[in-house]
């Protein structure tokens, strides 16, 4: 596979950081959008790189194994990352369990919260705006309010769930008259 390296390492790359994404994209913040960026670019050219490798084996009549093995090799990884772009594991329903509370609010510019209950008591708030930034903490209900407590540093102390379970409204304190309100989209157990 030598003729094919930097095709076969690009492919494989470009495969592990799609389907590992789950572990490091809420780490690198505004460099996530540099990333996603080059991943895009890896994923044109090794479209591109297809149609010329295809179009050299059919004036080959196919004749060289190696080209006939990446010609496989690409198209198949190319079409698990265009099917499942998150992945093909779904890591955090896999390693944090199922929601209980799915709640997610579109901002400026498209960038959006959200905010997942988990049924292990652990809460994830993920802000994607030019980049991912991703807290989890644990937290408590009490009646209709939600206490946070998370080892780094949250910016919301509690938040308070409406009457008819539609709406969150975040608290930074007890005097923060304009509480951040996130619209909840999935109440999964009452």
């Amino acid at each position: 596979m030598k003729k094919f390296t930097l095709q076969f390492t690009l492919t494989s790359i470009l495969f592990l950081l799609i389907n590992t994404s789950y572990f490091w994209e809420g780490e690198l913040g505004l460099f996530f959008l540099i990333v996603v960026i080059t991943a895009f670019v890896i994923y044109f050219l090794l479209f591109i790189e297809l149609i010329r490798q295809l179009y050299i084996s059919i004036r080959d009549k196919f004749r060289e194994k190696k080209r006939n093995i990446l010609l496989l090799f690409i198209p198949s990884c190319l079409a698990l990352v265009a099917i499942k772009p998150k992945g093909l594991i779904n890591f955090e329903k896999l390693l944090e369990g199922e929601d209980k509370i799915f709640a997610q609010a579109e901002g400026v510019a498209n960038c959006t919260t959200t905010l997942k209950f988990k049924t292990d008591k652990n809460f994830i708030y993920e802000s994607i705006c030019f980049g991912i930034d991703r807290l989890k903490g644990e937290y408590t209900i009490q009646n209709n309010t939600v206490y946070f407590n998370s080892r780094k540093n949250f910016e919301y102390r509690y938040g308070i769930i409406d009457k008819n379970k539609t709406m969150i409204k975040l608290y930074r304190n007890k005097s923060d008259a304009k509480p951040y309100g996130i619209p909840i989209l999935k109440n999964f157990k009452n």
